[in-house]
């Protein structure tokens, strides 16, 4: 589940094509940089952007943003975007083939004077100073592509574009852009959700009765990520919970456990929170208990409950022992015909429910809601 408090950054999606965009009466035209670079200045760190002639694709006459080893490079043109009007941004660009494995991102900007590539590349501004129109990251090369961004409302008044190449490794590649076109549009469009961008998702591997987690959420929201798991193993305490992006945890035996990550992400002046969640369950297997096979083989319900839990399946719910947020047990009952009594002295909240069956165990979480 995502969640967006206050509205930050736009960050759009974008869609490609081959097609050479279009660009009449705009506010930035610069097709194929056919008199030199026109209007446009350094921007970042030292490095040289230079005009080259060639046939590739949407790319004529284009600029060369070079590689800077670990720094950044880039071009900058005044150009008045006014807060809470509607633009359409389209250009092309191409990470060129280096020879070698590189690491190299694509920034597009939209600034008030003082805003540095730092601070655009760490998420240090407000929604006032600054707005991320687009990024690209490669560790690849990627041929000539013609891209258009979905219609964005300004967040603030804008005095320039910027366009950054950043070297993330030490070895990187030019980023060679052209026919560049924003245009003033319409604004009846509905605002990109900027939550939309955080999704998490984890894998694991077990070895014994220890499993390894590997993050792989996606984060393409500008702000420092904070992780939470919960291991689904509440007798083992303080232990049941972690904050590192891979941690690992030793389960008492086989099993199975439900696991959740709780991922949020807060933008550097605090004004956006995002969060997401993913869960699954850990299989940890043995000569003893339920199979991956089974995994869905019982049923809990109703979930969020109130008074009275039913159990559904081929496997035979015998015992259930509910713990608290603390891992400390609150409460214990045998299941009987396929049924369990909740007591009333019980919190309204979210317990850790360990489930033992003929076939093994199960571990799941409950919302007691009353």
């Amino acid at each position: 589940m995502k969640k967006l408090l206050l509205p930050f950054l736009l960050l759009v999606l974008v869609t490609q094509s081959q097609a050479q965009s279009t660009c009449t009466a705009g506010l930035l035209l610069n097709d194929d940089f056919s008199s030199s670079l026109t209007s446009w200045t350094q921007y970042g760190s030292p490095g040289t952007t230079v005009v080259l002639t060639a046939t590739s694709g949407c790319l004529s006459t284009f600029a060369a943003l070079p590689a800077t080893n670990g720094g950044t490079s880039g071009l900058e043109q005044t150009v008045a975007l006014t807060l809470n009007n509607c633009y359409d941004l389209c250009y092309c660009y191409e990470f060129p083939f280096s020879g070698a494995l590189f690491n190299s991102k694509l920034l597009i900007a939209a600034i008030t004077p003082g805003i540095t590539p730092g601070m655009l590349l760490s998420g240090s501004f407000t929604a006032s100073q600054a707005q991320i129109l687009d990024v690209i990251n490669s560790t690849g090369s990627i041929p000539a592509t013609n891209t258009c961004i979905p219609t964005f409302t300004a967040t603030g008044n804008f005095t320039s574009i910027v366009i950054i190449n950043k070297t993330t490794g030490n070895v990187g590649t030019d980023i060679r852009i052209d026919n560049i076109c924003l245009t003033t549009r319409s604004c009846n469009i509905t605002p990109a959700d900027p939550c939309d961008t955080l999704d998490a998702f984890f894998s694991y591997s077990v070895s014994g009765n220890t499993v390894n987690f590997t993050d792989l959420s996606t984060i393409n929201f500008f702000g420092i990520p904070a992780y939470s798991w919960d291991f689904g193993d509440p007798p083992s305490g303080l232990l049941n919970t972690s904050t590192l992006q891979n941690p690992s945890h030793l389960y008492p035996g086989p099993g199975i456990y439900f696991v959740c990550l709780y991922l949020s992400s807060t933008s550097s002046d605090g004004l956006t929170f995002c969060q997401d969640t993913f869960c699954t369950d850990v299989i940890i297997p043995g000569t003893v208990g339920i199979e991956e096979e089974n995994a869905g083989s019982l049923v809990m319900s109703p979930n969020p409950a109130d008074d009275k839990l039913q159990f559904k399946g081929s496997a035979a719910a015998e015992k259930i022992t509910l713990f608290n947020s603390l891992g400390q047990q609150v409460f214990e009952s045998p299941v009987k015909n396929n049924a369990a009594d909740i007591p009333r002295g019980l919190a309204e909240g979210v317990y850790s429910v360990v489930i033992e069956t003929d076939t093994g165990t199960l571990h799941r979480k409950l919302m007691i809601k009353r």
